[in-house]
């Protein structure tokens, strides 16, 4: 006897943008890797520490985006949204140069001066292909 068990396609959905999450992960471990020449030694002790980093930044990113969830404000909470982003900007400056400098102690100063130019070629390129993506899936 065999059951079928009907999956809700909220579930689904999120399994799917799970996968697709992991997909891209991998891709930009494999993008970075290569454009910064990483080595086997460079790339185990490189990629935990980046992912802390990663996982910082996408916290100041989400407190950042609960700010604009903000309506109408008036003068003085106008104020308050702009003062809170520019702490959010400060925090993550300081976030960059506290890992930049853990990034140093790993990578020589030549391949860390690649890092924020392969990590926005990799941002541009998945915001492309995602795009086509799209365009191609309307078409049919």
């Amino acid at each position: 006897m065999s059951i079928i068990h009907a999956q809700d396609p909220r579930e689904d959905k999120m399994q799917n943008r799970e996968r697709m999450r992991e997909k891209i992960e991998a891709q930009r471990i494999a993008y970075i890797t290569s454009k910064l020449d990483l080595n086997a030694d460079e790339s185990v002790k490189f990629w935990p520490v980046y992912n802390e980093y990663t996982k910082k930044r996408m916290e100041l990113r989400k407190s950042r985006r609960d700010l604009r969830d903000q309506e109408e404000m008036n003068e003085q909470d106008s104020k308050k949204y702009v003062e809170q982003q520019i702490e959010i900007q400060e925090k993550d400056l300081a976030l960059k140069k506290i890992y930049y400098e853990k990034f140093g102690s790993i990578l020589s100063s030549q391949k860390l001066a690649k890092l924020e130019e392969a990590e926005k070629e990799f941002t541009q390129e998945i915001i492309k292909n995602l795009k086509e993506r799209r365009r191609e899936n309307r078409m049919k």
